[in-house]
């Protein structure tokens, strides 16, 4: 490798003359003149001089590539800002979720796509567009056909988007500080979407490293040893109301992992009649022979209604199974006693308006943030801890993405000399005429020849990635081997240099 100050000034000297001759096409063809000496020199000179510190000096902007593996965005609504009667327009089966990805594929161009839907969150995490957030938005509630959830959205792109994601999947965002339901959550989503193929190059890496944040924050904090879940919030609610459940009968609707932890709390208060109805009968059976209760056909639920004092409620339905008629036909037969509704479902199954009968308690999953305030200041302290965790994960998410940032660059810099190598091998071969053997044999030294140039500007390239200097760097490179990698978005940079290096 070429070494000294005499060899940098030389290669600067070069990058210079490239500037002040307008015609200049310094790539050159080295193999017809069979310089192999000068092309190794050029290609040292590049790297050394990419490695110059003097170059820091000249240049204080930052540059990120426009390319496909930068183009984060995420739009999403939660329980911070929007109302649970908004959020329940927002719940999408699988089937249309894959059809608003398919919208968006054809409308912006997405190429990559996450949607995590769950009671408290809609979010959607995309990439390969050149769309701002903004404009996804937009689209988004055009989609829905809600104008008011413009107003209660959030927006993010690139790295502020990932520090959200890893904010979401270690439970730092969720209504319950340390919750643990949301990283399974996340991680289903994502399974769901990869195995249908709507993740690649970004989305792939960015939530694995999300997982791997989650998991720092429960293994290295005690966060979520002290948290509860939205299903234990829901309990506590009832005790509020009740003080002791030992004496109540109870009648739990939905039989999917949120009932299943509603029962688990339940069991622990005591009960003097637990009952569980689904509408798959055996997923009905199955819960109730765990916990001690009894299952119920669905079709029998309104009979079973009036005999109960508390009804948590989880499904998936996409409208309410409990109606307002319905319940005053309970609250009659029970002359006087109240009835109490815990709903936790999204879209909620218990109509609003069962709390405004008399006699009729119905909490939705918004109304659970008034019981959450327990632990509340221990928890913040660990959630100050996880965050802490999270920025040290972040900074490596920091890096990652700046050394993508140069992967056009190097990617058309071994483009470009191996498109030159192969010419020049096919007029070698064609006029030496070796047998297959010796054909062979001159590929693989072609291609061990390139691979060692090419390391070490590659190399410091990476190793620049993200510094003031980079974009200098860089159109150092595009200019000594005139390469047609540069994005347009890269113009504006190019011309300020140019009148640098003339200047």
């Amino acid at each position: 490798m070429i070494t000294g100050i005499n060899s940098t000034r030389r290669a600067v000297s070069w990058f210079a003359e490239i500037h002040r001759e307008k015609n200049c096409n310094m790539r050159g063809n080295l193999f017809r003149e069979r310089d192999f000496g000068k092309l190794r020199y050029l290609l040292e000179a590049t790297a050394f001089a990419l490695a110059c510190p003097c170059f820091s000096r000249t240049c204080s902007l930052s540059f990120v590539s426009h390319d496909l593996l930068m183009q984060l965005r995420l739009v999403g609504w939660s329980f911070h800002g929007t109302p649970v009667e908004l959020r329940d327009r927002l719940s999408l089966g699988e089937t249309a979720q894959l059809e608003l990805a398919d919208r968006l594929r054809t409308r912006h161009g997405v190429r990559e796509l996450v949607i995590l839907s769950t009671c408290n969150r809609f979010e959607l995490y995309c990439a390969g567009s050149e769309r701002s957030s903004g404009v996804l938005l937009k689209t988004l509630v055009e989609d829905f056909g809600e104008p008011q959830l413009a107003a209660t959205a959030y927006h993010l792109e690139d790295y502020e988007a990932v520090r959200h994601l890893f904010r979401v999947t270690s439970s730092l965002d969720s209504m319950v500080l340390g919750e643990p339901q949301i990283s399974g959550q996340v991680k289903d989503a994502y399974r769901f979407y990869a195995e249908v193929g709507w993740t690649g190059k970004l989305l792939n890496p960015i939530f694995n490293k999300a997982f791997r944040a989650a998991k720092r924050v429960r293994s290295e904090t005690g966060i979520a040893s002290n948290a509860v879940s939205i299903s234990y919030v829901a309990i506590q609610l009832a005790r509020q109301i009740f003080e002791d459940l030992s004496g109540l009968s109870v009648l739990v609707v939905g039989a999917g992992e949120m009932a299943e932890l509603v029962l688990k709390y339940l069991v622990r208060n005591g009960l003097r009649r637990l009952m569980v109805v689904n509408r798959t009968f055996a997923n009905a059976v199955r819960l109730a022979e765990c916990y001690g209760g009894a299952a119920i056909q669905f079709h029998e639920l309104e009979s079973y209604l009036a005999d109960v004092d508390i009804v948590i409620t989880s499904t998936g339905a996409t409208e309410p199974i409990i109606n307002v008629p319905t319940v005053q036909n309970c609250l009659r037969n029970r002359r006087g006693r109240q009835m109490f509704f815990i709903d936790i479902a999204v879209p909620r199954d218990v109509h609003p308006g069962v709390h405004d009968l008399p006699g009729a308690y119905c909490y939705d999953i918004d109304d659970l943030q008034n019981v959450v305030s327990v632990n509340q200041e221990e928890r913040l302290q660990q959630a100050e801890e996880a965050q802490q965790l999270l920025e040290e994960e972040l900074v490596q998410v920091r890096h990652w993405f700046q050394e993508l940032s140069v992967v056009p660059a190097i990617r058309g810099l071994r483009e470009s000399f191996e498109q030159t190598a192969a010419t020049e091998v096919q007029r070698f071969l064609k006029r030496t005429k070796p047998d297959a053997a010796e054909a062979e044999e001159v590929q693989r030294m072609v291609r061990r020849i390139l691979n060692k140039l090419l390391h070490a500007p590659s190399h410091t390239l990476r190793k620049f990635s993200g510094r003031d200097d980079q974009p200098l760097l860089l159109e150092f490179l595009h200019e000594l081997h005139d390469l047609s990698t540069a994005p347009a978005a890269a113009e504006p940079i190019r011309k300020q240099h140019l009148s640098l290096v003339k200047g």
